[in-house]
């Protein structure tokens, strides 16, 4: 590494080496936090109509008793606004957490 200043001016460098230090390891920290720490709002957290929905897909999941649904499910279950990816994301991310997956085909 560099080479340490000795004399007067050797406290200011020691806090500046300790800034740059806690700098250096936030980085490397959130470097190595695992991606899937990233969480999305909660559910509250979304519009009604996008609640409504998650709602709806998870009754339709608790009558069927299955942890798999439809692409053709959630179309019926969407508000008939255009819907934002983040709106869809949400959706997915909520229903992944009670551990119901959407896919093609029959559930």
């Amino acid at each position: 590494m560099g080479k340490r200043a000795s004399g007067k001016g050797q406290g200011r460098d020691d806090d500046a080496h300790a800034r740059r230090q806690a700098i250096i390891d936030g980085l490397l920290a959130d470097a190595l936090r695992p991606a899937f720490t990233y969480r999305l709002p909660s559910q509250e957290a979304l519009p009604p109509d996008i609640r409504r929905a998650i709602d709806t897909l998870l009754a339709k999941a608790a009558a069927q008793r299955s942890r798999c649904l439809t692409y053709e499910d959630l179309e019926e279950a969407l508000p008939p606004r255009d819907v934002s990816a983040e709106d869809l994301e949400a959706i997915f991310w909520i229903l992944a957490e009670h551990g119901i997956e959407v896919e093609d085909g029959e559930p």
